[in-house]
């Protein structure tokens, strides 16, 4: 395969994501009200769908041997979400969104900070930390996010998360649940091919040009699994739910790192951090500081426009320094 094709079918897997996600998003919800399944297990089959972005490309990342790129990817997400949500931050910066974000949100951040914690731990270790190939890490991490969101969900349930059923059926009223169903799985297997592209494209990329695949992950790829998420939070956003948007995306943010320890899992050649770039510890360490500024924004009453932007200002502008060193690290 030619270098420059390489590059066309990495820019089109890209965009192709976004769109298909997007899609894969819609017809999720559908099936979810149109279903007579339990709204929980509908829910959670939503959740792992609307992951697949990021699912796909880190299993494909460790069949071919890549570590760097599997971590690389789902932190480097976790990065992009909170940029993401700064810019938000400053578009809606007249309704100064981050105060109306309730408890749920702060718990949502401190269980993000908490797992990511554990990443950069198993990323540094350097003693045998492993049973067979699973490293403690990946069991940690597992545990934590299960029993976190357990207690989070427990703590914060409230009557105004519930929506009417009949009002969704309206909204998806022209399908049939036969179409919407086809549709859904149509979109997953769509991603999931997609997904794999994306990778092997991104890991032929890291080698034609030298640039190493913890900066392809962590920023290239990591964009592209992204931008369905970041879509996601944007329309809850503008129908002005604003604490959905918010905790939707630190939650997504946790559910990225059990992912990774699920791809940890999978990776039989040895010990998945161990075996991946110093690089990532500073894209991890760099999330849980901006998650950090999140938290502080939420914390805080409203204040003037100017001296309540300054966190998102600062988010944005550590994105793009953090970048530009991790692309330092070959």
């Amino acid at each position: 395969m030619s270098n420059w094709l390489v590059f066309v079918l990495f820019i089109l897997s890209g965009i192709s994501t976004f769109f298909i996600a997007s899609r894969l998003s819609v017809f999720g919800d559908a099936v979810k009200e149109k279903s007579r399944a339990s709204s929980t297990f509908m829910g959670a089959i939503i959740g792992i769908a609307i992951s697949l972005p990021e699912l796909t490309s880190s299993v494909t990342a460790i069949i071919i041997d890549s570590p760097d790129l599997a971590v690389g990817n789902l932190i480097g997400s976790n990065l992009f979400n909170i940029m993401g949500l700064a810019i938000f931050d400053i578009v809606y910066r007249r309704y100064q969104i981050l105060t109306h974000a309730t408890v749920e949100s702060k718990l949502y951040g401190w269980l993000v900070i908490l797992m990511t914690l554990i990443v950069m731990l198993g990323l540094t270790l350097s003693l045998p930390s492993q049973i067979f190939h699973i490293s403690y890490t990946a069991i940690a991490t597992i545990l934590i996010y299960f029993i976190g969101s357990k207690l989070i969900n427990d703590r914060t349930e409230y009557k105004g998360r519930k929506v009417k059923r009949e009002d969704k059926n309206k909204k998806y009223s022209e399908y049939t649940y036969k179409q919407v169903l086809f549709h859904f799985i149509v979109s997953a297997v769509l991603i999931m091919i997609i997904g794999s592209v994306l990778t092997i494209t991104a890991e032929r990329i890291s080698s034609i040009t030298g640039i190493g695949a913890s900066f392809i992950g962590a920023f290239l790829v990591a964009i592209s699994t992204s931008l369905p998420d970041a879509v996601s939070v944007g329309t809850a956003l503008k129908l002005r739910n604003f604490n959905l948007g918010i905790s939707s995306l630190l939650g997504s943010n946790a559910f990225n790192l059990m992912i990774l320890a699920i791809t940890d899992l999978m990776y039989f050649r040895g010990n998945l951090l161990q075996g991946s770039s110093p690089a990532n510890i500073l894209t991890g360490a760099a999330s849980i500081i901006f998650i950090l500024l999140i938290i502080f924004s939420i914390s805080r009453r409203k204040a003037k426009a100017w001296n309540y932007l300054w966190p998102s200002f600062l988010i944005i502008a550590s994105y793009f320094v953090t970048t530009y060193f991790v692309f330092q690290i070959k």
